[in-house]
């Protein structure tokens, strides 16, 4: 593949994820065993502090899966496996002044985790790279944890949470 021509301070000039010029392209995993779903605490901006799925952004040349894979096993540690095209979401965040404060196209694919596990010997993340931790959580426990608000829109289109939930965090 070839290199832009572009130099760093000109990427970064014209790359910026906050008060974007363009969108950004992120991708997930969803990662389900034994009625839990595994959710990362994101280390950094937009939503730091928050509960999220694992992911990242997509790199240039790189196709959609296998980006959501890659960004799965560096913030979980698990070995995984590509599934089929989960969801895909807009997060459009606006500023006070209304004006665009981050733009990401969310494109989350199933995730498998590799080997066998049992209630004894379950799967065990590792929080990785620019994740605070990596748990999987029941699905009738999601309310005590702050999800961001993409991840509460995918879980209920994906039948995760109810479509009748409400978040008890009120600084959504």
């Amino acid at each position: 593949m070839k290199e832009s021509n572009f130099s760093q301070e000109q990427k970064l000039h014209y790359d910026l994820r906050h008060y974007p010029v363009r969108p950004h392209i992120g991708v997930g995993g969803v990662i389900v065993w034994n009625k839990q779903v595994l959710i990362i605490k994101r280390k950094y901006m937009p939503n730091a502090g928050l509960w999220a799925i694992p992911g990242g952004h997509l790199k240039l040349g790189e196709q959609a899966g296998p980006g959501a894979l890659r960004e799965c096993v560096e913030e979980t540690g698990l070995d995984l496996s590509l599934g089929e095209l989960a969801s895909v979401i807009d997060k459009i965040d606006h500023d006070l002044e209304g004006k665009v404060e981050y733009h990401y196209v969310l494109c989350d694919y199933w995730m498998k985790i590799n080997g066998t596990y049992t209630i004894d010997d379950p799967p065990k993340p590792q929080a990785k790279s620019d994740v605070l931790d990596a748990i999987f959580v029941p699905f009738n426990e999601l309310n005590k944890y702050n999800l961001t608000k993409t991840v509460i829109q995918l879980f209920k289109d994906l039948q995760i949470l109810p479509e009748s939930y409400i978040s008890p965090f009120l600084n959504e």
